[in-house]
């Protein structure tokens, strides 16, 4: 018995140790000589993207999930491609097939361009539907050398595949613009959306148009998909325009996706014939992500769209370049609040691809800071105090915390790209300015950053908890925050630079820090 009580005792023992080491291998490490570096081999002419995907030459312009499909386990994706090489042709539809986000597979060109004599010179945002057997892609003809012949210069074309997506058949006879003198400007007449009205059993095609200098949904019926009457537009917005507009019911409502100033927004109904009211966040990200539209895949609804580059027309890429049109695929997913308003946060997909929570070194580079298990203390003056977990890995990131900020702090915050915090870019949630905010700022500078930014959420600053996942591929990072918002940004200085965490005149706790890197 003795015998038996002691061999239970070493192995309750051992047990102990290696939950110790286990939990252990986990907790934060403080690390006073960590080795940091500016140097880097990172180009990002030679990046290949893994989330944020792209074609292997050129980048992605608006994107068109297919409908019609979504028992079949996979989501395809078509996009305008930008490939920015000065052609007087462009944006031809290629696309990517995926069942994950994560795994893709890029398709090539399933529509191609024309002439510079055609309504096809270049394409414009569309959708692709399945209906029955056979594919429907209607989109937009854009030929600018029409305007000055007295003539639209934009068009609602019809394109059909009938061998399961091999190849396209363009149906020229079907082609129609906005050619009345009603109201209408002529030359805004694009991104027509499919849409099965079940209430009044009939076909609508939803375009983007101006109408006595207010931006509309103009609406058109049809019985057989190729002969369209028009109807009164589904909706307005005063001034701007209303691109890339969707249509969809979750539960008791309608909800109407579009995007207008560089950003992607929302409208709700409990009708189809409205009225249509603004939510209480107006969008679902900043400028950095745009042109986004609906698809559904295993029964989840998602938002799709692109992250722009930074001086990729010039050839630059520079951090302090103008953001482009097109970039890098972006997928969000949707969910409904209590409330029946629509949010966004990180794809569990995604969140499912990455691995365990690997161990994390930091190093002390301004202030005082003090590591509990995965918490982290941090108290920083006026010039600030912060901590370094060392250059980015490789590959895909994903690093999440909760940040609480004590009422005195005027920011709290998130850099990349050096060794030396108050010298790198920032990303921050700002007290003063209530937004989370990225203005290509060093830290040093960001007190300085005017009001607006550009590249910005508000933020709730009564209770100053705010719990993040970032998301980084290469130069891209999204931020989503409390799962309800994304913040996306592109960030050239960032990949295998160091990064890390920043307090300024205050303290704030980073809890529950965890990197995971991506499985495989």
């Amino acid at each position: 018995m003795f015998m038996k009580e002691r061999i239970i005792a070493f192995c309750a023992a051992l047990l102990m140790m290696l939950q110790c080491c286990i939990a252990g291998a986990s907790e934060l490490k403080k690390e006073p000589d960590m080795l940091l570096t500016n140097e880097r081999t990172w180009d990002i002419r030679n990046a290949q993207y893994t989330i944020f995907a792209k074609p292997p030459v050129g980048w992605v312009g608006d994107v068109m999930p297919m409908v019609g499909d979504e028992d079949s386990g996979e989501l395809r994706l078509f996009y305008l491609q930008d490939w920015r090489d000065g052609k007087p042709t462009y944006h031809p539809f290629h696309s990517f097939t995926t069942s994950d986000f994560v795994h893709y597979t890029y398709n090539g060109e399933d529509i191609p361009v024309t002439n510079i004599s055609h309504y096809d010179m270049a394409l414009g945002t569309g959708s692709v539907t399945k209906v029955g057997d056979t594919y429907h892609a209607f989109y937009t003809g854009n030929n600018p050398h029409f305007y000055n012949q007295g003539k639209p210069r934009e068009y609602i074309r019809h394109a059909i595949s009938t061998d399961g997506l091999q190849s396209f058949v363009k149906m020229e006879k079907e082609t129609f613009t906005m050619d009345q003198d009603d109201g209408y400007n002529r030359h805004d007449f694009r991104d027509p959306y499919l849409f099965w009205n079940e209430e009044g059993q009939e076909w609508w095609l939803l375009i983007t148009a101006v109408k006595d200098n207010r931006g509309v949904v103009a609406r058109y019926h049809s019985q057989d998909l190729n002969h369209w009457e028009k109807m009164e537009p589904l909706c307005d917005i005063r001034g701007g325009i209303m691109e890339c507009p969707d249509l969809f019911k979750w539960g008791d409502y309608w909800y109407l996706v579009y995007s207008t100033d560089w950003t992607t927004r929302y409208l709700r109904a409990e009708s189809l014939e409205g009225p249509w009211v603004h939510p209480p966040m107006t969008a679902f990200d900043s400028h950095g992500f745009y042109a986004a539209k609906t698809g559904v895949l295993n029964g989840k609804r998602y938002l799709c769209g692109w992250i722009g580059t930074r001086g990729g027309y010039s050839g630059e890429f520079k951090d302090t370049s103008e953001w482009d049109w097109a970039g890098n695929l972006a997928v969000f997913e949707l969910v409904q609040d209590e409330e029946g308003w629509l949010k966004v946060k990180l794809p569990e997909t995604i969140r499912t691809a990455f691995g365990e929570p690997v161990p994390m070194t930091y190093k002390v580079i301004g202030g005082t800071a003090d590591a509990q298990e995965n918490d982290i203390t941090i108290i920083g003056d006026k010039n600030g105090g912060g901590v370094t977990f060392g250059n980015l890995p490789d590959g895909p990131v994903l690093i999440s915390t909760t940040v609480v900020i004590s009422k005195d702090a005027r920011a709290a915050g998130f850099f990349f790209g050096g060794d030396n915090f108050m010298k790198a870019l920032a990303v921050e949630l700002n007290m003063k300015h209530e937004q989370l905010r990225y203005d290509n700022s060093l830290v040093a500078r960001m007190r300085y950053v005017a009001e607006a930014s550009y590249i910005s959420r508000d933020i709730n600053t009564s209770e100053r908890t705010y719990q993040l996942d970032i998301l980084i591929d290469n130069d891209i990072a999204v931020f989503f925050l409390d799962g309800r918002e994304a913040l996306s940004t592109r960030i050239y200085k960032m990949p295998q630079m160091p990064w890390g965490f920043y307090v300024a005149d205050g303290t704030a706790v980073f809890q529950n820090i965890t990197m995971r890197m991506l499985k495989g």
